[in-house]
């Protein structure tokens, strides 16, 4: 799936109508970096840190994030990522 993270569509508010272009690489990869597990969490948070513009990732590193994201986040961000998943 390729999907870029430093524009990453997200969500507004709950209304879910607007979304905005945001720059996650910084916040996401060190969130997984500092608070995930396992050698896959560190090698799937360096690869969103020095991404640029659209990166392939597998399925498996969909997973990885999707359920990281989901202990670890808010609901909106979880949704604008479960969504843009589903897209592509």
């Amino acid at each position: 799936m390729l999907i870029n993270f430093e524009k990453m569509p997200c969500y507004k508010d709950i209304a879910k109508l607007e979304k905005v272009e945001v720059d996650v690489r910084y916040q996401l990869a060190n969130a997984m970096y500092t608070r995930g597990g396992g050698v896959d969490m560190g090698a799937l948070a360096l690869k969103i840190y020095s991404s640029h513009g659209e990166v392939d990732y597998t399925k498996e590193e969909c997973n990885l994030l999707l359920n990281f994201v989901k202990l670890s986040f808010s609901p909106l961000f979880i949704d604008s990522l479960e969504d843009l998943v589903k897209e592509n």
